[in-house]
């Protein structure tokens, strides 16, 4: 079972940076063939309204989580040479090879004995790239830089009304030091439903059986919505428990933001409002993919995270399958709102 506890490493701080268009739902409905009282039925049950995506088809994952990271290592009052790791997680590199993290390492200005790799997870990504990059503080490094999102709108074919409406882009970036803090960590993988959500003919094995499937992202929406709320109350009881933490001790449930019908049903199955789990980001800025856990947090928590001590459960869950779920404690972390990218900064 894959339990992880640390004691000496701590989320410092966190920015996030969205795509600077803002595509509005009422707009697109058309063009997706939607008839309008489709698209009202569609707005009001899965909360589509607005999404953030890039403003220009050049811009890249690592552009916007770049920005996050001079805004972050600005705020904290860091140089580059202070960071010892650079953590990627995104399903939309540069390139397929080499990493991105690396083109990123240099970018930034780091040192050239800076640890970088990439992880290929989505919606479970920030979990998961936390846990390593607690796991890399724990062992020795002093700082470890974790960026993750995805330019999202590059992934889905124009016209799926399935899941074009949810996609946006960001980019949000993490600072994890060497402090005394405890926090704990479970991650949860099953294979089976790998087709689930999925982009076929995107590398080395490409199926006769999906032959008819673009190469774009194919979403199985029913068996999503099944894998959902059968893994994650089971995924914040186990997590609680583990953590030996009471669900009222929690300040923040931080989900990943799928769609607002998946969260309102996950807010009924645990008995909590807005208050506690927020469920606004899919709306305003669209479903962010690995990002949208920070981007949940510099979009409608950033005031409470960075002015006061903050207990938080985070999870996430989707493509793979893959779900993970984590308690951690931070305290007036430097957590400012939203940033747009501004595309002449690249």
């Amino acid at each position: 079972m894959a339990d992880l506890r640390f004691s000496r490493a701590t989320l410092a701080g966190l920015v996030t940076t969205v795509g600077a268009r803002v595509q509005a739902f009422d707009d697109e409905a058309a063009g997706l063939g939607l008839a309008p009282e489709e698209a009202e039925r569609l707005k009001r049950a899965m909360g589509f309204a607005t999404r953030h995506v890039v403003a220009d088809p050049g811009t890249t994952t690592a552009d916007l989580c770049l920005h996050s990271a001079r805004h972050l290592l600005r705020g904290l009052d860091l140089q580059p040479d202070a960071v010892d790791g650079l953590i990627l997680v995104t399903q939309t590199p540069d390139y397929s090879s080499p990493s991105t993290s690396i083109g990123m390492q240099h970018r930034l200005g780091m040192r050239t004995d800076t640890l970088c790799f990439d992880i290929r997870l989505g919606c479970s990504g920030f979990v998961y790239g936390l846990s390593v990059a607690y796991s890399l503080v724990e062992s020795g490094l002093d700082r470890v830089l974790l960026c993750v999102g995805d330019v999202a709108s590059r992934m889905v074919a124009t016209g799926d009304r399935s899941i074009t409406p949810i996609m946006g882009d960001a980019g949000a970036a993490v600072l994890i030091e060497r402090r005394e803090s405890e926090s704990f960590f479970q991650l949860h993988s099953d294979g089976s439903g790998e087709k689930a959500l999925f982009i076929p003919h995107s590398g080395l094995r490409a199926d006769a059986e999906d032959a008819d499937k673009p190469g774009t992202m194919h979403m199985d929406g029913a068996q999503v919505f099944n894998f959902t709320l059968k893994r994650v109350p089971p995924l914040i009881e186990g997590i609680l428990a583990f953590s030996d933490t009471r669900a009222e001790d929690v300040d923040f449930l931080v989900l990943h933001q799928p769609n607002k019908y998946i969260l309102k049903n996950l807010q009924r199955r645990l008995g909590l409002d807005d208050s506690k789990l927020p469920t606004g980001t899919q709306s305003v800025y669209g479903n962010q993919n690995s990002a949208s856990i920070p981007g949940t947090i510099s979009g409608f928590l950033a005031e409470a995270y960075a002015g006061r001590r903050v207990r938080s459960l985070l999870a996430g869950f989707g493509v793979g399958l893959s779900w993970g779920a984590c308690t951690i404690t931070t305290d007036r972390i430097f957590a400012p709102p939203v940033m747009t990218y501004e595309e002449t900064t690249r």
